[in-house]
């Protein structure tokens, strides 16, 4: 009985501690589109501020009012890391969300989407941690 209570125990605080919520926001970095030649251009992503949720075998990004921000479906990689794909009419985008130490967020996402080539991209942000949430 001890064993089991202590196994419970520890089952509960790992998972909870396991539990984490972000506010994420001001993302800048570098963008690459198929219809410009691949060329590198400053890209931004203002104005706008997600929840980036880790809980256990689960991970979600949405807007600040709960909503999902897109159809990727994501799972964790770590504590602070998840990674997402969709994939749709033959294509496929991809994206990488993590969280430092130092309170910043780095993002990447690649989107090959050979029915509509003009979307095919590749982007690589660095945002700030604008503070935590409550999932």
């Amino acid at each position: 009985m001890t064993k089991t209570i202590i196994g419970l125990f520890l089952l509960v605080f790992s998972i909870n501690a396991y539990a984490k919520c972000w506010i994420v926001s001001d993302l800048q970095g570098k963008s690459s589109f198929s219809d410009d030649g691949y060329e590198f251009i400053d890209d931004a992503m203002s104005g706008v501020a997600y929840k980036l949720i880790i809980h256990g075998k689960k991970a979600f990004l949405t807007n600040m009012n709960g909503s999902p921000v897109s159809d990727v479906a994501y799972v964790p990689l770590s504590y602070n890391t998840m990674v997402g794909s969709y994939q749709s009419g033959g294509g496929i985008t991809v994206e990488t969300w993590s969280i430092t130490e130092d309170n910043k967020v780095m993002y990447s996402k690649v989107m090959n989407i050979p029915s509509f080539q003009k979307l095919t991209s590749t982007k690589a942000f660095v945002g700030d941690v604008a503070g935590t949430c409550n999932e």
